[in-house]
C-alpha cells in the first residue's frame, strides 16, 4: 500500500531524559504533539494525528471547527512586513548606509546568518 503524502507541516524536536531517547512532532496547524521511539514512528503518527483531526473537524462542521489549508499548497511570495519602534528602523537604516547597502539587503543579511 502506498503511503499518502503528509500535506501539512511539522517540525521534529529529539528528546532525550535520562538514558531514554525518542523525538516529538509538532504540527502547527493544528496545534497537535505527537512522540515516537524514531523517525518512523514519528512520521506514522503524525499522519494519523492529521487523519483524526480533519475527520473530527469535518464532523463538527458548523461548530466554527474550519480545516486549514495544507501547507503543500502555500506559496511565498518573499514579502513580508515588520513594524518596528521607528528609533530600531533608524539604526537599522543608518548601519545598512554604512555598509552600502539598501535597508533590504542588509535585514536579509541580518536575518539569514
Amino acid at each position: 500500500m502506498k503511503k499518502q503524502p503528509i500535506e501539512y507541516d511539522y517540525i521534529v524536536h529529539h528528546i532525550r531524559d535520562g538514558k531514554s531517547i525518542g523525538y516529538k512532532a509538532f504540527i502547527p496547524a493544528f496545534n497537535g504533539v505527537v512522540f515516537g521511539e524514531n523517525l518512523m514512528e514519528i512520521e506514522s503518527g503524525v499522519a494519523l494525528a492529521i487523519q483524526e483531526e480533519l475527520k473530527a473537524r469535518t464532523m463538527a462542521r458548523g461548530k466554527k471547527r474550519s480545516i486549514p489549508k495544507p501547507d503543500v499548497q502555500q506559496t511565498f511570495t518573499g514579502k513580508f512586513m515588520v513594524r518596528m519602534n521607528p528609533a530600531l528602523h533608524q539604526k537599522l537604516s543608518l548601519e545598512a548606509k554604512a555598509r552600502r547597502k539598501s535597508l533590504n539587503a542588509y535585514i536579509q543579511e541580518k536575518i539569514s546568518a
